[in-house]
Protein backbone atom coordinates (compact mmCIF):
# COMPACT_ATOMS: atom_id res chain seq x y z
CA UNK A 1 0.00 0.00 0.00
CA UNK A 2 1.65 3.43 -1.26
CA UNK A 3 1.02 6.01 1.86
CA UNK A 4 0.27 9.99 0.80
CA UNK A 5 2.75 12.54 1.15
CA UNK A 6 0.33 13.89 4.32
CA UNK A 7 0.38 10.53 6.17
CA UNK A 8 3.89 10.08 5.64
CA UNK A 9 5.04 13.42 7.03
CA UNK A 10 3.10 12.83 10.12
CA UNK A 11 4.57 9.63 10.62
CA UNK A 12 7.91 10.83 9.93
CA UNK A 13 7.35 13.65 12.77
CA UNK A 14 6.10 11.13 15.19
CA UNK A 15 9.34 8.84 14.68
CA UNK A 16 11.41 12.13 14.98
CA UNK A 17 9.61 12.87 18.31
CA UNK A 18 10.35 9.47 19.35
CA UNK A 19 13.74 9.24 18.32
CA UNK A 20 14.21 12.67 20.44
CA UNK A 21 12.72 11.01 23.49
CA UNK A 22 14.37 7.72 23.34
CA UNK A 23 17.89 9.99 22.74
CA UNK A 24 17.18 11.57 26.21
CA UNK A 25 16.07 8.75 28.08
CA UNK A 26 19.84 7.15 27.39
CA UNK A 27 21.60 9.90 27.99
CA UNK A 28 23.01 10.48 23.97
CA UNK A 29 26.24 12.60 23.93
CA UNK A 30 25.72 16.49 23.02
CA UNK A 31 25.89 16.60 19.36
CA UNK A 32 26.76 20.52 18.72
CA UNK A 33 26.58 22.04 15.02
CA UNK A 34 30.14 22.22 13.81
CA UNK A 35 29.61 24.77 10.72
CA UNK A 36 28.49 27.31 13.40
CA UNK A 37 27.11 29.39 12.04
CA UNK A 38 26.82 28.68 8.34
CA UNK A 39 28.10 30.90 6.87
CA UNK A 40 31.27 32.65 8.69
CA UNK A 41 30.76 36.20 10.17
CA UNK A 42 27.07 35.89 9.88
CA UNK A 43 25.36 35.64 13.08
CA UNK A 44 22.04 34.92 10.59
CA UNK A 45 22.70 32.60 8.48
CA UNK A 46 21.40 29.63 9.76
CA UNK A 47 17.88 30.44 8.77
CA UNK A 48 18.38 33.22 5.74
CA UNK A 49 21.15 30.91 3.49
CA UNK A 50 19.40 29.20 1.11
CA UNK A 51 20.38 26.69 -1.21
CA UNK A 52 23.12 25.80 -2.29
CA UNK A 53 24.54 28.31 0.20
CA UNK A 54 22.94 26.05 3.00
CA UNK A 55 24.58 22.89 1.74
CA UNK A 56 27.80 20.93 3.59
CA UNK A 57 29.09 17.22 3.90
CA UNK A 58 31.77 14.80 3.83
CA UNK A 59 33.25 15.80 7.17
CA UNK A 60 36.35 15.52 8.61
CA UNK A 61 37.68 15.81 12.26
CA UNK A 62 41.21 15.31 13.93
CA UNK A 63 42.00 16.07 17.62
CA UNK A 64 45.31 17.59 19.05
CA UNK A 65 47.53 14.85 20.40
CA UNK A 66 49.07 17.43 22.92
CA UNK A 67 45.55 18.98 24.05
CA UNK A 68 42.24 17.44 23.54
CA UNK A 69 40.69 20.52 24.27
CA UNK A 70 41.74 21.87 20.34
CA UNK A 71 39.61 19.79 17.79
CA UNK A 72 39.53 21.34 13.94
CA UNK A 73 36.85 19.92 10.98
CA UNK A 74 36.20 20.28 7.74
CA UNK A 75 34.10 19.70 4.93
CA UNK A 76 32.51 19.96 1.46
CA UNK A 77 31.00 23.79 2.54
CA UNK A 78 29.31 25.95 -0.19
CA UNK A 79 29.24 28.64 2.01
CA UNK A 80 30.05 31.52 -0.65
CA UNK A 81 28.45 29.51 -3.37
CA UNK A 82 25.87 31.96 -4.73
CA UNK A 83 22.03 30.81 -4.07
CA UNK A 84 19.83 29.70 -7.37
CA UNK A 85 18.53 31.47 -9.56
CA UNK A 86 19.49 35.47 -10.78
CA UNK A 87 21.49 37.50 -8.40
CA UNK A 88 24.20 39.78 -8.24
CA UNK A 89 26.87 36.84 -8.51
CA UNK A 90 24.94 34.80 -11.33
CA UNK A 91 23.73 37.22 -13.46
CA UNK A 92 21.15 36.77 -15.39
CA UNK A 93 20.31 32.85 -15.24
CA UNK A 94 17.47 30.54 -14.88
CA UNK A 95 15.80 30.37 -11.66
CA UNK A 96 16.53 26.38 -11.63
CA UNK A 97 20.20 27.27 -12.03
CA UNK A 98 22.15 26.01 -8.76
CA UNK A 99 25.61 25.13 -10.02
CA UNK A 100 28.66 25.74 -8.65
CA UNK A 101 29.95 28.89 -9.49
CA UNK A 102 32.89 29.09 -11.24
CA UNK A 103 36.33 29.87 -9.12
CA UNK A 104 34.29 29.93 -5.71
CA UNK A 105 36.22 27.38 -3.18
CA UNK A 106 34.43 24.72 -0.91
CA UNK A 107 36.91 23.59 1.63
CA UNK A 108 35.40 24.87 5.01
CA UNK A 109 37.33 25.04 8.39
CA UNK A 110 35.90 24.79 11.85
CA UNK A 111 37.64 24.77 15.27
CA UNK A 112 36.51 23.85 18.83
CA UNK A 113 39.14 25.12 21.80
CA UNK A 114 36.35 23.51 24.11
CA UNK A 115 36.60 19.91 23.52
CA UNK A 116 34.14 19.94 20.94
CA UNK A 117 31.34 21.62 23.20
CA UNK A 118 31.19 24.77 20.54
CA UNK A 119 31.98 25.34 17.10
CA UNK A 120 33.38 28.13 14.83
CA UNK A 121 32.90 28.31 11.56
CA UNK A 122 36.38 30.21 10.20
CA UNK A 123 34.93 30.31 6.68
CA UNK A 124 36.82 28.85 3.51
CA UNK A 125 40.61 27.24 3.76
CA UNK A 126 42.40 30.23 3.15
CA UNK A 127 45.30 30.51 -0.02
CA UNK A 128 42.64 29.75 -2.49
CA UNK A 129 40.58 31.74 -4.99
CA UNK A 130 38.71 33.04 -2.72
CA UNK A 131 41.59 35.06 -0.89
CA UNK A 132 43.20 35.85 -4.21
CA UNK A 133 45.23 32.44 -4.79
CA UNK A 134 45.71 30.75 -7.92
CA UNK A 135 43.59 27.71 -6.76
CA UNK A 136 40.46 26.86 -6.17
CA UNK A 137 39.10 24.32 -3.19
CA UNK A 138 36.98 21.81 -4.38
CA UNK A 139 36.74 19.91 -1.18
CA UNK A 140 36.76 15.79 -0.15
CA UNK A 141 38.50 17.15 2.69
CA UNK A 142 41.29 15.26 5.05
CA UNK A 143 42.51 16.46 8.62
CA UNK A 144 45.37 14.94 10.53
CA UNK A 145 47.51 16.22 13.21
CA UNK A 146 51.50 15.24 13.96
CA UNK A 147 54.10 16.68 15.29
CA UNK A 148 55.48 19.81 14.21
CA UNK A 149 58.93 20.50 12.87
CA UNK A 150 61.69 20.62 15.49
CA UNK A 151 63.71 23.30 12.95
CA UNK A 152 67.18 20.37 13.04
CA UNK A 153 65.27 18.31 10.51
CA UNK A 154 63.40 16.25 12.50
CA UNK A 155 59.53 16.42 14.27
CA UNK A 156 58.59 16.80 18.18
CA UNK A 157 55.51 17.25 19.81
CA UNK A 158 57.43 19.11 22.88
CA UNK A 159 57.31 22.37 20.08
CA UNK A 160 53.17 21.68 19.34
CA UNK A 161 51.24 19.81 17.21
CA UNK A 162 50.77 20.44 13.16
CA UNK A 163 47.85 19.97 11.37
CA UNK A 164 47.51 18.98 7.66
CA UNK A 165 44.50 19.72 5.76
CA UNK A 166 44.71 17.93 2.23
CA UNK A 167 41.51 18.49 -0.94
CA UNK A 168 41.03 18.71 -3.73
CA UNK A 169 42.25 21.51 -5.96
CA UNK A 170 41.65 23.20 -9.48
CA UNK A 171 43.64 25.67 -11.14
CA UNK A 172 41.22 29.54 -10.86
CA UNK A 173 40.20 30.23 -14.27
CA UNK A 174 42.72 33.36 -14.69
CA UNK A 175 45.48 31.32 -13.66
CA UNK A 176 48.65 30.98 -15.85
CA UNK A 177 47.93 27.37 -16.63
CA UNK A 178 44.78 28.10 -17.07
CA UNK A 179 41.87 24.53 -15.93
CA UNK A 180 44.41 22.40 -17.55
CA UNK A 181 44.27 20.06 -14.48
CA UNK A 182 40.79 18.85 -13.13
CA UNK A 183 41.91 17.94 -9.93
CA UNK A 184 44.67 18.40 -8.00
CA UNK A 185 45.49 16.96 -4.35
CA UNK A 186 46.92 20.10 -2.01
CA UNK A 187 47.95 20.31 1.31
CA UNK A 188 47.94 22.80 4.19
CA UNK A 189 49.21 23.29 7.24
CA UNK A 190 48.50 24.98 10.09
CA UNK A 191 50.36 25.38 13.68
CA UNK A 192 47.92 27.00 15.89
CA UNK A 193 44.89 24.65 15.43
CA UNK A 194 43.23 25.53 12.30
CA UNK A 195 43.68 29.55 12.91
CA UNK A 196 45.65 30.23 10.68
CA UNK A 197 46.93 28.46 7.80
CA UNK A 198 49.91 28.09 5.30
CA UNK A 199 49.97 28.69 1.38
CA UNK A 200 48.57 25.19 -0.05
CA UNK A 201 51.33 22.69 -1.80
CA UNK A 202 50.87 20.50 -4.19
CA UNK A 203 50.82 16.72 -3.58
CA UNK A 204 49.82 15.48 -6.64
CA UNK A 205 49.55 17.23 -9.89
CA UNK A 206 47.78 16.65 -13.22
CA UNK A 207 47.86 17.68 -16.69
CA UNK A 208 45.24 17.15 -19.61
CA UNK A 209 42.94 14.57 -18.97
CA UNK A 210 44.56 13.03 -15.51
CA UNK A 211 41.90 13.32 -12.98
CA UNK A 212 42.72 13.01 -9.18
CA UNK A 213 39.17 12.24 -6.87
CA UNK A 214 39.29 11.11 -3.39
CA UNK A 215 42.38 11.51 -1.08
CA UNK A 216 43.48 10.36 1.88
CA UNK A 217 46.10 11.51 4.55
CA UNK A 218 47.61 10.49 7.69
CA UNK A 219 50.77 11.67 9.34
CA UNK A 220 53.24 9.34 11.84
CA UNK A 221 52.73 10.49 15.19
CA UNK A 222 54.48 7.92 17.44
CA UNK A 223 57.92 8.95 18.67
CA UNK A 224 58.92 5.22 18.63
CA UNK A 225 58.57 4.98 14.37
CA UNK A 226 61.62 5.53 12.47
CA UNK A 227 59.70 7.97 10.10
CA UNK A 228 57.92 9.64 13.03
CA UNK A 229 56.77 13.01 11.75
CA UNK A 230 56.43 11.73 7.71
CA UNK A 231 53.52 12.53 6.32
CA UNK A 232 51.50 10.34 3.59
CA UNK A 233 49.25 11.27 1.11
CA UNK A 234 47.40 8.66 -1.68
CA UNK A 235 44.57 8.78 -3.85
CA UNK A 236 42.84 7.40 -6.89
CA UNK A 237 43.95 8.86 -9.97
CA UNK A 238 41.43 8.40 -13.03
CA UNK A 239 44.19 8.80 -16.40
CA UNK A 240 40.95 9.15 -18.92
CA UNK A 241 37.69 10.62 -19.24
CA UNK A 242 35.65 8.71 -18.28
CA UNK A 243 37.93 6.80 -16.55
CA UNK A 244 39.23 4.05 -18.29
CA UNK A 245 42.27 3.54 -16.50
CA UNK A 246 42.44 4.11 -12.23
CA UNK A 247 45.20 3.77 -10.41
CA UNK A 248 45.86 3.96 -6.84
CA UNK A 249 48.79 6.24 -5.95
CA UNK A 250 51.01 7.75 -2.81
CA UNK A 251 53.77 10.50 -1.84
CA UNK A 252 54.64 11.05 1.46
CA UNK A 253 56.64 14.44 2.85
CA UNK A 254 59.36 14.42 5.32
CA UNK A 255 59.93 18.21 6.07
CA UNK A 256 56.05 19.08 7.48
CA UNK A 257 54.12 19.52 4.20
CA UNK A 258 56.37 21.47 2.20
CA UNK A 259 57.59 19.31 -0.19
CA UNK A 260 56.40 15.66 -1.74
CA UNK A 261 58.46 12.69 -3.03
CA UNK A 262 57.57 10.88 -6.24
CA UNK A 263 54.02 9.59 -6.91
CA UNK A 264 54.28 5.69 -6.69
CA UNK A 265 51.99 3.48 -8.05
CA UNK A 266 50.66 1.00 -5.58
CA UNK A 267 47.56 -0.80 -7.30
CA UNK A 268 46.89 -1.76 -11.38
CA UNK A 269 45.09 1.01 -13.39
CA UNK A 270 42.61 -1.52 -15.40
CA UNK A 271 39.07 -0.54 -15.38
CA UNK A 272 36.57 -1.48 -18.32
CA UNK A 273 33.08 -3.41 -17.95
CA UNK A 274 35.11 -6.73 -17.09
CA UNK A 275 37.15 -5.21 -14.19
CA UNK A 276 36.40 -2.43 -12.02
CA UNK A 277 38.39 0.35 -10.86
CA UNK A 278 39.50 1.23 -7.25
CA UNK A 279 38.81 4.28 -4.89
CA UNK A 280 38.62 5.75 -1.73
CA UNK A 281 42.11 4.75 -0.17
CA UNK A 282 42.68 5.12 3.53
CA UNK A 283 46.22 5.21 5.69
CA UNK A 284 47.85 4.48 8.56
CA UNK A 285 51.15 4.02 10.48
CA UNK A 286 52.63 1.60 12.95
CA UNK A 287 54.25 2.04 16.05
CA UNK A 288 57.24 0.77 13.94
CA UNK A 289 56.51 2.44 11.06
CA UNK A 290 54.65 0.73 8.88
CA UNK A 291 52.57 2.11 6.77
CA UNK A 292 48.85 0.49 5.41
CA UNK A 293 47.19 1.55 3.10
CA UNK A 294 43.59 -0.11 2.31
CA UNK A 295 41.18 0.68 -0.58
CA UNK A 296 38.18 -0.74 -2.38
CA UNK A 297 39.05 -2.84 -5.65
CA UNK A 298 36.17 -3.29 -7.62
CA UNK A 299 35.84 -6.28 -10.22
CA UNK A 300 32.74 -6.87 -11.89
CA UNK A 301 33.48 -10.89 -12.37
CA UNK A 302 34.33 -11.95 -8.80
CA UNK A 303 32.93 -8.98 -6.67
CA UNK A 304 34.41 -6.20 -4.85
CA UNK A 305 37.17 -6.54 -2.58
CA UNK A 306 38.81 -4.74 0.31
CA UNK A 307 42.44 -5.00 -0.52
CA UNK A 308 45.59 -3.74 1.57
CA UNK A 309 49.04 -2.56 0.73
CA UNK A 310 51.97 -2.68 3.15
CA UNK A 311 55.38 0.05 3.12
CA UNK A 312 58.56 -0.65 5.40
CA UNK A 313 60.60 1.67 4.21
CA UNK A 314 58.88 4.67 4.86
CA UNK A 315 56.53 4.88 1.29
CA UNK A 316 59.72 4.38 -0.98
CA UNK A 317 58.12 0.77 -1.94
CA UNK A 318 54.90 -1.47 -1.49
CA UNK A 319 53.95 -4.39 -1.24
CA UNK A 320 51.94 -6.43 -4.04
CA UNK A 321 48.20 -5.63 -3.01
CA UNK A 322 46.33 -8.55 -1.06
CA UNK A 323 42.73 -9.53 0.16
CA UNK A 324 41.64 -8.20 3.15
CA UNK A 325 38.01 -9.54 2.58
CA UNK A 326 35.11 -9.70 -0.02
CA UNK A 327 32.63 -6.64 -0.53
CA UNK A 328 29.12 -7.15 -0.75
CA UNK A 329 28.42 -3.60 -1.45
CA UNK A 330 25.28 -1.46 -0.55
CA UNK A 331 22.72 -0.37 -2.71
CA UNK A 332 22.82 2.76 -4.23
CA UNK A 333 20.52 3.98 -3.30
CA UNK A 334 19.62 2.42 -0.16
CA UNK A 335 15.70 1.89 -0.11
CA UNK A 336 13.54 4.65 0.81
CA UNK A 337 15.95 7.48 -0.38
CA UNK A 338 18.25 8.05 -3.50
CA UNK A 339 21.45 9.39 -2.29
CA UNK A 340 24.32 8.26 -3.66
CA UNK A 341 26.71 5.64 -1.32
CA UNK A 342 29.53 3.71 -1.24
CA UNK A 343 31.08 0.64 0.51
CA UNK A 344 34.54 2.30 0.91
CA UNK A 345 36.85 1.19 4.18
CA UNK A 346 38.49 2.85 7.15
CA UNK A 347 41.20 1.26 8.69
CA UNK A 348 43.13 1.89 12.64
CA UNK A 349 46.10 0.42 14.19
CA UNK A 350 46.37 -0.02 18.03
CA UNK A 351 50.21 1.79 18.50
CA UNK A 352 50.63 -0.70 21.37
CA UNK A 353 49.61 -4.46 20.07
CA UNK A 354 50.22 -3.47 16.68
CA UNK A 355 46.81 -4.97 15.27
CA UNK A 356 44.54 -3.76 12.29
CA UNK A 357 41.10 -2.66 11.96
CA UNK A 358 39.32 -2.46 9.04
CA UNK A 359 35.90 -1.27 8.72
CA UNK A 360 32.69 -0.88 6.07
CA UNK A 361 29.50 -1.16 5.10
CA UNK A 362 28.49 -4.59 3.57
CA UNK A 363 24.94 -5.99 2.28
CA UNK A 364 26.03 -9.34 4.11
CA UNK A 365 24.00 -11.48 1.36
CA UNK A 366 20.92 -8.80 1.13
CA UNK A 367 20.20 -8.48 5.41
CA UNK A 368 20.33 -4.95 4.63
CA UNK A 369 23.52 -2.70 5.31
CA UNK A 370 25.44 -3.25 8.44
CA UNK A 371 28.79 -2.13 9.24
CA UNK A 372 31.37 -5.40 9.43
CA UNK A 373 34.86 -4.79 11.25
CA UNK A 374 37.49 -7.36 10.89
CA UNK A 375 41.22 -7.79 12.31
CA UNK A 376 44.42 -8.83 11.76
CA UNK A 377 47.34 -9.48 14.32
CA UNK A 378 50.32 -10.37 11.60
CA UNK A 379 50.73 -7.07 10.01
CA UNK A 380 47.73 -7.71 7.27
CA UNK A 381 49.10 -10.80 6.45
CA UNK A 382 45.38 -12.55 7.40
CA UNK A 383 42.75 -11.31 8.75
CA UNK A 384 39.77 -13.01 11.01
CA UNK A 385 36.22 -13.28 9.50
CA UNK A 386 34.15 -9.97 8.93
CA UNK A 387 31.45 -9.27 11.80
CA UNK A 388 28.83 -7.25 11.90
CA UNK A 389 28.83 -4.37 15.15
CA UNK A 390 25.66 -3.11 15.03
CA UNK A 391 22.01 -4.52 15.13
CA UNK A 392 19.58 -4.70 12.56
CA UNK A 393 17.41 -2.11 14.90
CA UNK A 394 19.09 0.80 13.79
CA UNK A 395 18.24 0.90 10.09
CA UNK A 396 20.62 0.46 7.31
CA UNK A 397 23.69 1.27 8.42
CA UNK A 398 26.35 3.14 5.85
CA UNK A 399 29.18 5.96 6.21
CA UNK A 400 31.21 4.54 9.29
CA UNK A 401 34.22 6.21 11.00
CA UNK A 402 36.62 3.84 13.00
CA UNK A 403 39.51 4.44 14.98
CA UNK A 404 41.61 3.16 17.99
CA UNK A 405 42.49 5.38 21.05
CA UNK A 406 45.34 5.05 22.90
CA UNK A 407 44.46 2.45 25.77
CA UNK A 408 43.20 0.16 22.94
CA UNK A 409 39.66 1.02 22.90
CA UNK A 410 37.77 0.56 19.16
CA UNK A 411 35.42 3.29 18.88
CA UNK A 412 33.04 2.63 15.14
CA UNK A 413 30.33 5.36 14.62
CA UNK A 414 28.10 4.92 11.42
CA UNK A 415 25.08 6.49 10.32
CA UNK A 416 21.42 4.07 10.01
CA UNK A 417 18.32 4.91 7.55
CA UNK A 418 14.79 3.74 8.59
CA UNK A 419 12.46 4.12 5.93
CA UNK A 420 7.97 4.26 6.34
CA UNK A 421 8.10 3.12 2.48
CA UNK A 422 11.14 1.41 1.32
CA UNK A 423 10.13 0.90 -2.32
CA UNK A 424 10.31 4.59 -2.67
CA UNK A 425 11.25 7.92 -1.65
CA UNK A 426 10.54 11.99 -0.67
CA UNK A 427 9.90 14.08 1.84
CA UNK A 428 9.12 12.49 5.23
CA UNK A 429 10.03 8.85 3.96
CA UNK A 430 12.88 8.42 5.60
CA UNK A 431 14.70 9.48 8.59
CA UNK A 432 18.63 9.32 9.56
CA UNK A 433 20.43 9.03 13.02
CA UNK A 434 23.75 7.92 14.18
CA UNK A 435 25.29 5.28 16.30
CA UNK A 436 28.04 4.15 18.52
CA UNK A 437 29.73 0.81 19.20
CA UNK A 438 32.60 0.16 21.09
CA UNK A 439 35.20 -2.92 22.16
CA UNK A 440 37.69 -2.98 24.82
CA UNK A 441 38.47 -6.59 24.38
CA UNK A 442 40.72 -6.55 20.84
CA UNK A 443 37.02 -6.87 18.89
CA UNK A 444 36.18 -10.10 20.74
CA UNK A 445 32.88 -8.17 21.84
CA UNK A 446 31.38 -5.12 21.24
CA UNK A 447 29.15 -2.79 23.24
CA UNK A 448 25.20 -1.98 22.14
CA UNK A 449 24.41 0.51 19.53
CA UNK A 450 24.04 3.50 21.32
CA UNK A 451 22.55 6.01 19.56
CA UNK A 452 24.78 9.64 19.77
CA UNK A 453 22.25 12.08 17.15
CA UNK A 454 19.81 14.06 19.65
CA UNK A 455 17.76 14.36 16.47
CA UNK A 456 16.68 12.97 13.14
CA UNK A 457 17.56 14.02 9.94
CA UNK A 458 15.42 13.68 6.69
CA UNK A 459 17.67 12.89 3.64
CA UNK A 460 14.99 14.31 1.32
CA UNK A 461 16.07 18.02 2.75
CA UNK A 462 19.56 17.56 0.77
CA UNK A 463 19.69 17.42 -2.42
CA UNK A 464 22.84 17.36 -5.74
CA UNK A 465 23.32 21.15 -7.06
CA UNK A 466 21.70 19.73 -10.38
CA UNK A 467 18.56 18.58 -8.05
CA UNK A 468 19.02 14.98 -10.03
CA UNK A 469 18.97 13.62 -6.51
CA UNK A 470 19.58 13.77 -2.79
CA UNK A 471 23.14 14.29 -1.52
CA UNK A 472 24.61 12.83 1.59
CA UNK A 473 28.53 13.13 0.37
CA UNK A 474 30.58 9.65 0.93
CA UNK A 475 31.89 9.49 4.38
CA UNK A 476 31.85 10.31 7.84
CA UNK A 477 34.99 10.86 10.38
CA UNK A 478 35.29 9.94 13.61
CA UNK A 479 38.40 10.49 15.88
CA UNK A 480 39.36 9.30 19.61
CA UNK A 481 41.66 10.10 22.77
CA UNK A 482 41.69 7.84 25.95
CA UNK A 483 38.60 9.95 27.69
CA UNK A 484 36.22 11.07 24.53
CA UNK A 485 35.17 9.69 20.58
CA UNK A 486 34.18 12.42 18.33
CA UNK A 487 32.01 11.75 15.03
CA UNK A 488 31.21 14.66 12.87
CA UNK A 489 28.48 13.84 10.42
CA UNK A 490 26.12 14.91 7.73
CA UNK A 491 23.19 16.25 9.46
CA UNK A 492 19.91 17.96 7.57
CA UNK A 493 17.65 18.05 11.07
CA UNK A 494 17.14 21.87 10.37
CA UNK A 495 16.13 21.19 6.61
CA UNK A 496 13.57 20.78 4.50
CA UNK A 497 12.18 18.35 1.75
CA UNK A 498 10.37 19.96 -1.28
CA UNK A 499 8.15 17.86 -2.95
CA UNK A 500 7.89 19.45 -6.44
CA UNK A 501 11.78 18.06 -6.19
CA UNK A 502 10.77 14.99 -5.21
CA UNK A 503 8.49 14.75 -7.93
CA UNK A 504 11.25 16.27 -10.47
CA UNK A 505 13.82 13.54 -9.01
CA UNK A 506 11.35 10.50 -9.55
CA UNK A 507 10.27 11.64 -13.32
CA UNK A 508 13.89 11.53 -13.90
CA UNK A 509 13.74 8.04 -12.60
CA UNK A 510 10.97 6.83 -15.02
CA UNK A 511 12.06 8.87 -18.24
CA UNK A 512 9.12 11.44 -17.30
CA UNK A 513 9.12 14.85 -18.76
CA UNK A 514 8.89 16.92 -15.46
CA UNK A 515 10.79 20.32 -15.46
CA UNK A 516 13.33 20.85 -13.40
CA UNK A 517 12.00 23.03 -10.15
CA UNK A 518 13.10 26.89 -9.45
CA UNK A 519 13.87 25.80 -5.48
CA UNK A 520 13.34 29.86 -4.71
CA UNK A 521 9.81 29.51 -6.04
CA UNK A 522 8.68 25.96 -5.47
CA UNK A 523 10.40 25.11 -1.95
CA UNK A 524 10.40 26.06 1.60
CA UNK A 525 13.24 28.13 2.31
CA UNK A 526 15.02 25.79 4.51
CA UNK A 527 15.25 23.34 1.45
CA UNK A 528 18.00 21.98 1.04
CA UNK A 529 19.91 22.93 4.30
CA UNK A 530 22.41 20.00 5.29
CA UNK A 531 24.53 20.72 8.37
CA UNK A 532 27.59 19.23 10.40
CA UNK A 533 27.03 17.78 13.39
CA UNK A 534 29.74 16.51 16.15
CA UNK A 535 28.87 14.03 18.77
CA UNK A 536 31.06 14.34 21.35
CA UNK A 537 31.00 10.75 22.46
CA UNK A 538 32.08 9.08 26.46
CA UNK A 539 32.57 5.80 26.28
Amino acid sequence: MKIGTRTRALFAGLAVAAVIAAAVAEGAASDPQANQPQIAGDATSNTTARFPTNKQNEPTIAVNPTDASKLIGGSNDEQLQPPCGPGAVRGATTANDCSFFPDVGTSGVYTSSDGGGTWTNRGLLPGYSDTGGALVSDGDPVIVYGPKPDGHGGFSFAHGARAYYANLASFASGAANGNQAPELVAVSTSNDDGANWSPPSIAANAGGHVFNDKESIWADNNPASPYFGRVYVSWSQFRSIPGTNVAIRVVFSADGGQTWSVPRQVSSAYNNAQRGGRQFSALRTARDGTVYMAWEDGDAKVGSKQLISVSHDGGSSWSKPSIIAAVDDIRDPIPGSNFRTGSYPNIAVDQASGAIYATWSDELGGASGRIVVTKSSNGGKTWTTPVAVPTSGEGYAFFQGLDVAPSGRIDIAYQAQKAIDPTTYGTGNAMVDSYYVNSTDGGITWSAPRKISTASSDPAASAQNNLARQFWGDYNTLVSTDAFAWFIFTDTRDGAGCPSIDAYQHSLDTGGTVPKPAPPAVCPAQFGNSDLHTAKIAP
